[in-house]
C-alpha cells in the first residue's frame, strides 16, 4: 500500500481497504467515541502505521493504555506472550497467541509484518513524577529562550511553567490575577536577563531576596509584602525538598529533539504516562511538554509533510470549552501553527463537549466511533455538517458501532464508514506501574538511549501554487460557489445557535449561517449591511475550482476577530427576529420554518393527555350516564303520580267523596323540582366533559395565533466566525 496508512476495511466501497495519507494529519484530527468503541486501539492502530513509515509520535497518555505500543512479539509466539497474560484467568498464553496469529492474518498481516514492525520502531514510555518507567526532568530548569525573555516564546515557556508549578502548590496562577504569578516571573526574567538558567532553586532564592524593588507602578512591598511572600517561598522550598516531587527532577532532560527522534529507522515512540498523576499534576506535565513541542518547532524548518505527531489520548479537563488551564494555550497554539512545519495532532475524546470549538474548527481528520449521549451527538453532527457540508450525518453515525468509525477528511472526496483492521501491539489493556517497571527492564537498550539521538532535518517540498489570501487562524476560510463564476469576493460569514421564546413557549436550537460583504472599513458597518442567503447550498472547506481572489479589508487579522465578535453579538439578534406561530391553550412555540401543519403535529404529540385526565373524563361520562338514567325513571314516576293525582280530582269532583285530596298534588310539584336540578346537573356535566375533550382533541390550526419573536442575546450562541469566498 505504498507510504499510505492501513487502518482497516472500508464499509462504504467494501471491500476495498482503507488507508489514509500521512501528510493528511498535518491538519490534525480527532477521534471521538465511547468507553467500548474502539478509539483507543484506533489510535494505536494509527500510531503502528506511521511508525512503518519512520514518522516518530509522541503521546500523551492519560489512562495507561498506550504501553501496549510496546508489545508487538516478533514471532507471535505463547512465550512472548506470557509475562503479559494474567496468570489464573481464562485466557492463556497459547490462546492468546493463536487469536492474535489468526486475527492478524485475517487481515493479510503475517508474522514476518510483526517482526518487520518490531524491529523497525522503539519505544520509551516516560512516567513522569514517578521511577516506574523512564523518568524525565520537569522541574530541573528552565533555560533562556533564545529570542529573548520578552519574547512570545518566552512568555509561552513562562506561562506554562509557572503556571504547572503553582498548580502542583494548588495557588493561584492566573496570570493576571495572580499576586504569585507575577512575582516568579518577574524572577525568571531577572534570572533570564543574566543568560541564566531559571533552575528551582534558583527562584526559591530570587522569591526569597527579589533582585528588584516593584512591580509594576507599586513597590515590592505593597504589592507583595514580605511576611506573605514568605509563605509562597516556603512552599517552594517544600516542593523542592519533599520527596514526592522528587522524581519530577531525577531523570533525562526533557530534550524534545530526542522525544521526537527524527524520521528514518528505528522510529521513536515516546509515551509520556500520567495514569498515575494527579489532576493538577498533570495538567503541570502536559502544560510543560506542549510548551516545549512548541517552542521546538521555532527552530525547526517548515515542511509540508508530515514529520512527526503528536497524539493524546484523552483530552478531558486539558482543552474545555470554557475556563484555562495551563495546558489550553499551548494546544491550541500547537493546533493552529503546528502544521506549518509538518507536525499534526490528535485528540481523542469519549465526550465533544470535553474540546472547545476552536479545536474542533481546526482538526481536518475526523474519526466518529459509537456515542452515548444525543447531545454529544448533536455536538458532531452541528461540527461536521459545518467542517464537511454534510447534510446525512445522522445515517452515517447511526452506521457506527464497535470498531466501526466515520471517517471525514477534508482531503478526500466524500466519508466513509470503516472497521478497523487487528492491532500487531498486543492490546491486553491498562498497564500498572510495576508492569511498567517489568517492560523497562526488559526492554532492549536501544529504547533506553533516550539521550542519543538527534532529529534530522527534513527537506520541505516545493511550495503549492497561490491560492486565496493568506489568513490568521483565527479567521477559517470557506467556500460558496453560488453562481460558478472565476473570480471569489470575501464575505464575513458567521454561525450561530439561536433559540426563541415567547411567554412560557420555548423553540427548538437551530443553527443559521449569515453572510455580509466585507465592503466596509469596519466589522460593524459590515454586520450592518445585508446579509447574504446561502440559497439551499452548503458553504465547503477548500475552493471547488482554481479561482481568483478579491483584497481583503486591512482589519481582517487576528485582532479584528474579537471586534467582529462583539459587533455580530450585538446585530444578530435584531436580524434572527421573526414570526413564529404559538399555541395559545398550551403555550408551545413553533420553530422557524416549521408550517401550521407540522406544528399542529408535534402539538398534538406533546400534548397527548394524562392518565389521570382520562380517567376523569371516563368518570364525568359515568356520572352522566348515572344521572341520565336516574333522570328517565324519575320522569316516568312523575307521569304515575300525575295521573293517580288526576284521578283522585276527578273522583272528588264527581263521586261520593265530598273533599279533595292534595297530598299527590304536592309530590307532583316536588317531583317537578327535582327533575329541574337533575336536569341542570346533566347539562353541567356535558360541559364539563366538552371542556375536558377540548383538551385532547387534534389541534386546530386556527386556533394558532402568529408572534414577532426577536431572540434575546443571551439566546444566541456565536458558534464560528471567518472569511467565505464567494464565487
Amino acid at each position: 500500500m505504498g507510504n499510505e496508512l492501513f487502518l482497516g476495511r472500508s464499509v462504504t466501497k467494501a471491500p476495498a481497504p482503507l488507508t489514509l495519507d500521512p501528510d493528511d494529519l498535518t491538519t490534525h484530527g480527532l477521534i471521538v467515541g465511547m468507553t467500548g468503541s474502539g478509539k483507543t486501539a484506533l489510535g494505536i492502530l494509527l500510531i503502528e502505521e506511521l511508525l512503518k513509515q519512520g514518522i516518530p509520535v509522541l503521546a500523551i497518555d492519560p489512562k495507561g493504555d498506550l504501553g501496549n505500543l510496546a508489545l508487538a512479539f516478533p514471532r507471535l509466539a505463547p512465550d512472548e506472550f506470557a509475562p503479559w497474560v494474567p496468570a489464573g484467568g481464562e485466557a492463556t498464553p497459547e490462546g492468546e497467541a493463536k487469536k492474535w496469529a489468526d486475527g492478524l492474518a485475517g487481515w493479510g498481516i503475517s508474522v514476518a509484518d510483526v517482526a518487520s514492525y518490531a524491529a523497525g520502531r522503539t519505544v520509551t514510555i516516560y512516567t513522569p513524577g514517578s521511577t516506574a518507567g523512564v523518568q524525565v526532568d520537569l522541574l530541573g530548569a528552565l533555560a533562556p529562550p533564545p529570542d529573548g525573555p520578552q519574547s512570545e516564546e518566552g512568555r509561552d515557556l513562562m506561562t506554562a511553567f509557572l503556571g504547572g508549578l503553582l498548580g502542583l502548590l494548588g495557588r493561584n496562577a492566573d496570570p493576571v490575577s495572580s499576586r504569585e504569578f507575577i512575582l516568579l516571573a518577574r524572577c525568571v526574567e531577572e534570572i533570564w536577563g543574566k543568560g541564566e538558567t531559571a533552575t528551582l532553586e534558583a527562584l526559591v532564592g530570587a522569591a526569597a531576596q527579589p533582585p528588584f524593588s516593584a512591580i509594576g507602578a507599586l513597590p515590592l512591598e505593597t504589592f507583595f509584602p514580605k511576611k506573605e511572600r514568605d509563605g509562597l517561598v516556603l512552599a517552594l522550598n517544600g516542593l523542592l525538598a519533599s520527596p514526592a516531587t522528587a522524581a519530577f527532577r531525577g531523570g533525562a532532560p526533557l530534550d524534545v529533539d530526542v522525544l521526537l527522534g527524527g524520521k528514518g529507522s528505528p522510529a521513536r515512540c515516546s509515551i509520556f504516562s500520567i495514569a498515575h498523576l494527579s489532576d493538577p499534576e498533570r495538567l503541570f506535565v502536559v502544560a510543560t511538554l506542549l510548551s516545549r513541542v512548541r517552542s521546538w518547532l521555532r527552530s525547526q524548518p517548515g515542511s509540508t509533510t508530515l514529520r512527526a505527531l503528536v497524539y493524546i489520548d484523552e483530552i478531558f479537563g486539558f482543552f474545555p470549552p470554557s475556563g484555562e488551564p495551563p495546558t489550553k494555550k499551548p494546544l491550541l497554539a500547537l493546533l493552529k501553527q503546528a502544521r506549518a512545519f509538518g507536525v499534526g495532532t490528535v485528540l481523542a475524546t469519549q465526550n465533544p463537549v470535553d474540546l472547545d470549538y476552536k479545536g474542533l474548527a481546526n482538526c481536518g481528520c475526523w474519526w466518529v466511533g459509537t456515542l452515548q449521549t444525543e447531545r454529544d451527538r448533536r455536538r458532531l453532527a452541528d461540527g461536521l455538517t459545518d467542517a464537511a457540508g454534510l447534510t446525512d450525518v445522522d445515517a452515517l453515525l447511526n452506521q457506527t458501532k464497535k470498531r466501526t468509525f466515520l471517517l471525514h477528511d477534508v482531503h478526500r472526496k466524500g466519508p466513509e464508514i470503516f472497521e478497523t483492521r487487528w492491532a500487531m501491539s498486543y492490546l491486553r489493556g491498562p498497564m500498572t506501574r510495576d508492569e511498567l517497571t517489568k517492560l523497562k527492564k526488559t526492554a532492549p537498550a536501544a529504547a533506553g538511549g533516550v539521550a542519543a539521538a538527534a532529529a534530522p532535518t527534513v527537506a520541505a517540498k516545493p511550495s503549492a501554487p497561490a491560492g486565496p489570501p493568506m489568513l490568521p487562524a483565527e479567521w477559517p476560510a470557506r467556500w460558496l460557489d453560488r453562481r460558478g463564476g472565476e473570480r471569489a469576493v470575501p464575505y464575513l460569514w458567521a454561525k450561530a445557535a439561536v433559540r426563541y421564546k415567547s411567554g412560557k413557549g420555548t423553540s427548538d436550537e437551530i443553527t443559521s449561517v449569515k453572510l455580509f460583504p466585507l465592503e466596509a472599513d469596519t466589522p460593524r458597518e459590515v454586520v450592518q449591511g445585508d446579509a447574504l442567503d446561502l440559497e439551499g447550498k452548503e458553504l465547503l472547506s477548500s475552493a471547488p475550482r482554481t479561482l481568483s481572489y478579491g483584497e481583503l479589508p486591512s482589519w481582517v487579522g487576528a485582532k479584528g476577530v474579537k471586534e467582529a465578535e462583539k459587533a455580530l453579538k450585538e446585530r444578530l439578534p435584531d436580524l434572527l427576529a421573526t414570526t413564529l406561530l404559538r399555541d395559545p391553550l398550551t403555550g408551545l412555540l413553533s420553530n422557524p420554518g416549521e408550517d401550521e401543519d407540522a406544528f399542529a403535529a408535534r402539538v398534538g404529540e406533546k400534548a397527548k393527555p394524562s392518565a389521570a385526565l382520562v380517567e376523569r373524563i371516563e368518570k364525568k361520562k359515568r356520572d352522566l350516564a348515572a344521572a341520565e338514567q336516574a333522570e328517565k325513571a324519575r320522569s316516568m314516576e312523575t307521569m304515575a303520580t300525575m295521573a293517580g293525582a288526576a284521578m283522585d280530582v276527578l273522583g272528588g269532583l264527581f263521586g261520593k267523596k265530598k273533599s279533595l285530596r292534595v297530598s299527590k298534588v304536592g309530590s307532583v310539584l316536588s317531583k317537578r323540582r327535582m327533575e329541574g336540578a337533575a336536569e341542570t346537573k346533566i347539562e353541567t356535566l356535558k360541559a364539563e366533559i366538552e371542556e375536558l375533550e377540548s383538551k385532547i382533541a387534534a389541534p386546530d390550526p386556527a386556533r394558532f395565533e402568529k408572534v414577532d419573536v426577536v431572540p434575546t442575546k443571551t439566546g444566541v450562541d456565536l458558534l464560528g466566525v471567518g472569511v467565505a469566498w464567494v464565487s
